[in-house]
Order: C-alpha cells, then sequence, then structure tokens
C-alpha cells in the first residue's frame, strides 16, 4: 500500500512540480476548501453538511500531495504553527495524553446535550466543540503523515473555539445575555440601520429600532426580525480570524505591515459581506414569505461566506511571493 502512496506523490510531484505556477494555483485551492469545508461545518447547515465534508476531504487531500515529510524533522525546522502544536504535546506528556484529552471533549459535549442541555439536538457550537475534539483525538495518529493537513485542521478549529465557542460558553453560566452598551451600538448603528436603509433603497419598505428590523413583505405583511449573534457576524468574524491566524502560522510568512494590511480587509470584506447575506435575506423574506426568509436565513450564511472568502484567499495567495508558501524541503519528504 505504501509503495503505491510513493508512486503516487512522486507521480504528482512531476505533473505539478515544486515552485511552478501550477502547484501555486493547486496550494490556493487546497487552502481554500479546506478552510471552506471546516467553515460550512462550522456555520452548520443541516443542507451544507454535505458540501462542508466533501470540501474539507477534496482540500485536505491536496495539501497531503504537496506537503509531507518526517514529523520528527518538524519539530526542529517546521512552520511555527506546527512546531506550536508539537512543544504543546511534549508540555501535557505526550501523545496518549493528548488522544485522552481529545476524547473527554467529546464525551463532555455529547454528554452535556444528551442528560444537562434542554436542546439536546447537536447544534453549531456542538459541532464546533466535537470537531476540535476529533481533530486533537486523531492528531498523534495522523501527525506522521498528515502533519500539516491536521495541524491547519486543529489550529483553525483551535482559535474558532476560544474566540467563539468559549466566550458563549462564560456568557452562558454567567447569565449573560452578551449585550452591552458597546454590542448594542454596533448592532443597531453597523448593522440593523444600514440592513433597513439599504432594503428601504431599493424599494422594500423596512425600519430598524435597535436590534430590531420590521419588513413590509409584498403581500402587506409586517414582520419584525431580531439580529442575534449569527446575524451579527460573530461566526463570520471568529471563522475569518481563525483561518487568518493559522494559515500565517502554518503557510504564509508576513511582515508586520502585510499582516496588518490583510487582517484589516479581511475584516471589512467579512464585514460587507454579512451586511450583503443580511440583504439577501430580506429580499427573499420580502418576495416569497416567512418561509422561504427562514431557509435563507439558515443556508445564504454559509453559501456567500463561501463566496466571499473564497475570493478573498485566492487574491491573497496569487499575489503573494512564491517562496513564501512553505513547502517541506528535501530532506523532509519521505
Amino acid at each position: 500500500m505504501f509503495s503505491r502512496v510513493e508512486k503516487l506523490l512522486a507521480w504528482f510531484d512531476s505533473v505539478v512540480p515544486v515552485g511552478t505556477p501550477k502547484r501555486k494555483v493547486l496550494q490556493i485551492v487546497s487552502l481554500i476548501l479546506t478552510v471552506e469545508g471546516i467553515s460550512v461545518l462550522t456555520l452548520f447547515s443541516y443542507v451544507g453538511i454535505g458540501v462542508g465534508l466533501l470540501s474539507l476531504v477534496i482540500g485536505l487531500l491536496l495539501m497531503f500531495l504537496m506537503y509531507r515529510g518526517s514529523r520528527a524533522a518538524l519539530r526542529e525546522s517546521g512552520p511555527p504553527g506546527i512546531r506550536f502544536i508539537e512543544s504543546i504535546v511534549r508540555l501535557v506528556g505526550g501523545d496518549y495524553i493528548v488522544m485522552i484529552f481529545g476524547a473527554l471533549v467529546i464525551m463532555l459535549v455529547l454528554s452535556y446535550n444528551a442528560f444537562v442541555s434542554a436542546r439536546p439536538a447537536i447544534g453549531d457550537v456542538d459541532m464546533i466543540s466535537l470537531m476540535f475534539g476529533a481533530a486533537v483525538l486523531l492528531y498523534p495518529v495522523l501527525a506522521d503523515r498528515f502533519r500539516v493537513e491536521i495541524g491547519f485542521a486543529l489550529l483553525f478549529l483551535g482559535f474558532v473555539v476560544a474566540f467563539l465557542v468559549v466566550p458563549q460558553v462564560v456568557m452562558a453560566l454567567s447569565g449573560s445575555d452578551g449585550s452591552s452598551s458597546v454590542g448594542n451600538w454596533y448592532v443597531h448603528y453597523m448593522l440593523a440601520a444600514p440592513f433597513a436603509g439599504i432594503l428601504d433603497v431599493i424599494g422594500i419598505e423596512s425600519s430598524s429600532s435597535g436590534n430590531l428590523v420590521t419588513i413590509q413583505f409584498q403581500s402587506g405583511e409586517l414582520q419584525t426580525l431580531a439580529i442575534s449573534a449569527y446575524c451579527a457576524g460573530l461566526y463570520s468574524f471568529s471563522i475569518f480570524l481563525s483561518a487568518f491566524f493559522s494559515f500565517v502560522l502554518v503557510f504564509e510568512s508576513m511582515g508586520r505591515k502585510a499582516l496588518v494590511a490583510v487582517l484589516l480587509l479581511g475584516l471589512a470584506v467579512a464585514y460587507v459581506g454579512n451586511i450583503f447575506r443580511m440583504v439577501v435575506i430580506g429580499i427573499v423574506g420580502y418576495y416569497r414569505g416567512i418561509e422561504a426568509l427562514h431557509w435563507a436565513h439558515e443556508n445564504a450564511g454559509w453559501i456567500l461566506f463561501l463566496a466571499w472568502s473564497a475570493v478573498f484567499w485566492w487574491l491573497i495567495l496569487s499575489h503573494s511571493p512564491k517562496e513564501s508558501t512553505r513547502e517541506p524541503d528535501a530532506a523532509e519528504v519521505n
């Protein structure tokens, strides 16, 4: 079996040599598919699960074909993100401790849903936590041959947990609803007001008050929509930041100015993309009614997120220097 894998890798390197434009294109595609696969699963839509899994599998397969080497070599000379993971593994006591921790995360999420939660169905935060637990559990098993793939996925999901899951858990345990004067200001002036204003401009009568937007549908029915954390862009911002930091730590070296510029550009695009998503949902509701609006709310997020973030990553990677994308040294290749 391993001889067949080696032949496949040799054939792939001969067809797409290191440093060529074709290799660069595949690096872009592999990153986009991997990030978007995880993102679609994280944004959690039953309709999008198949799309997310397919995107993730193809992206990881392409990564495997382009990045491989011995785990021992990368402990000393790999990307900083991979070295960071390896240092954590050594610090906690080795592979078995890491695997036990991953299994405990999965068991904790499932047990909480089954015996404690008032809503036992698997939701978005549960999906993120289960994926993170699975990545931790599988890292020691897959690191020898799929080091970059599983390392990138683990970093990405770890950042998502830090940016998205942990704050929600802390707020839930403290009994807070997450509202604040700053949050209310942002939701009203940066989301609800622009959302209603754009609908008005295109001929759909709308008004906003706080986090509420009232739309008069084509049928004459008035519907009031509340902008939640999902609508506020919390998910898309968290996922973008997680993908960006993981990308920099594993794939691409950036100077401080370039890093800040790209980060700010990405956040701006995420904000505009979120407003556009809300407007699309409003238009669907106006013409097709409340049930269609609910469907669009459930699925437009991951579809539009996939579209704008894929274009963003394509532009960033296609304009980065060829030599900046990390490739394994010849000594690291099996």
